[in-house]
């Protein structure tokens, strides 16, 4: 039987507080600022998207399905995913929009979902109702062009 040279436990120990700590360092960091950025009780970020997890739907002002409002959420958010943002989908689909009951269906349907630089991202990314993802997703300008039509449904953007 072959004897196994003996182990260097000072140069052990030195790589393990040399590698290990920064990757510590580093996983305590992303939790730390993940957990600083939620503020809203429903996910969101204050700074970014208003609550509207106690708005009331009332469902006899609906003209659009349930169905409905979860194919425009899946187009809004189609439009805003990846790099680029199709401004024109995003127009078109508003504008099919026709009453706030509608509109607060469909931010329902859209429900919260990760964003980071219009990115999916499972560790990173931060919660966003829909209003949130217009509001990182588009300018001033680009938003100043749906703004009047959330101001007559009383919907902040």
């Amino acid at each position: 039987m072959q004897k196994l040279p003996p182990v260097n436990k000072a140069a052990l120990v030195a790589n393990s507080i040399k590698y290990g700590l920064p990757i510590l360092g580093v996983g305590i960091g992303i939790y730390a600022v993940r957990r600083m950025l939620k503020r809203n009780p429903d996910g969101t970020s204050s700074r970014v998207a208003p609550s509207i997890k106690d708005t009331v739907i009332d469902r006899q002002n609906l003209t659009i399905s349930a169905s409905d409002a979860a194919l425009y959420a899946n187009t809004l958010y189609g439009a805003m995913l990846d790099f680029g943002t199709d401004e024109k989908v995003i127009y078109s689909t508003i504008d099919k929009i026709q009453s706030k009951d509608d509109m607060l269906l469909v931010i329902k349907a859209f429900g919260m979902k990760q964003y980071l630089w219009g990115t999916r991202a499972a560790f990173l990314g931060q919660d966003f109702n829909l209003i949130g993802w217009f509001r990182q997703e588009l300018s001033e300008s680009e938003i100043s062009k749906i703004k009047p039509k959330f101001d007559s449904w009383g919907i902040p953007l």
